[in-house]
């Protein structure tokens, strides 16, 4: 019997064009009032996850950037902050710019301009940047305003040229990568600070909400996804999902411009 509902925002909750569905905004709440939890786990930043939080209207822990932040925004409670150490940050910086490899820091979790750019950037990931454009912080150098802890440092572009910025940071400990995926352009990266991952909050919400792994449903899209899909009892696919979401699914739904959400919740949670 499925306790607890955890979805993805981009690919998953939302459409292409960043939209919650009035079919999967009332399938949630349906939910609720039936007595199964909902929260969301995502890859972005506060900032960009809040419209759908203002809409849901959740007063929950949210994971937030992968888990290195779960925060229960209308308490205002940061319950867990994972920050990535400057002194890893900056040789990813440095590498970055020998490779050619855009990059981005984002400086703290809560700070509404938290990514730091030095560059400019014409390409297929700029739709991204554009609708994070409230977020960016232009500066000079990167490398000067960096400061002690970051919350993340995030690659877009050719994944060989990624692999190698990430081999010069092999000697360290204290850190995570995340491998995402932004659907209009392809796969990127985020290095993020110790443990990491949407897996590692799976204990937490199990444990805040009093729920079994095998009574959680995920619904995901990406490879971020992965992680935590392979531990839920009920792992759900998008129909616009990576072939390897797909392959550890137990239910591929309907895609997110299709209100996949409800018709998952709907099939596993309403027909029980």
């Amino acid at each position: 019997m499925i306790k607890l509902i955890l979805t993805d925002i981009d690919g998953t909750l939302v459409t292409d064009d960043k939209i919650l569905l009035d079919e999967n905004r009332k399938a949630l709440e349906q939910a609720i009032e039936r007595g199964v939890y909902v929260t969301l786990v995502t890859g972005r930043h506060f900032s960009y996850a809040k419209f759908v939080l203002d809409e849901l209207g959740l007063d929950v822990p949210i994971v937030l950037q992968n888990g290195a932040f779960i925060y229960r925004p209308l308490a205002r409670d940061i319950i867990r902050s994972i920050y990535l150490s400057g002194v890893i940050a900056r040789p990813l910086i440095e590498a970055s710019r020998e490779e050619g490899l855009f990059y981005f820091v984002s400086s703290d979790f809560l700070e509404e301009r938290d990514i730091l750019l030095d560059q400019d950037y014409e390409g297929p990931y700029g739709i991204y940047l554009q609708r994070n454009s409230h977020r960016i912080n232009r500066v000079t150098d990167v490398l000067k305003y960096l400061p002690d802890q970051v919350g993340e440092v995030a690659f877009l572009g050719p994944e060989e040229k990624v692999l190698r910025v990430l081999k010069t940071i092999e000697g360290f400990t204290g850190y995570s990568v995340v491998k995402s995926l932004l659907k209009e352009a392809g796969p990127f990266y985020e290095v993020y600070g110790s443990r990491v991952g949407k897996a590692e909050s799976l204990s937490f919400l199990c444990d805040y909400f009093k729920v079994k792994t095998e009574e959680v449903m995920y619904i995901g899209d990406a490879y971020n996804d992965l992680d935590i899909m392979s531990l839920v009892g009920y792992p759900v696919a998008m129909g616009n999902s990576v072939p390897e979401v797909k392959r550890i699914a137990r239910l591929v739904t309907r895609s997110n411009n299709e209100a996949g959400v409800a018709w998952a919740i709907k099939e596993l949670v309403f027909e029980q």
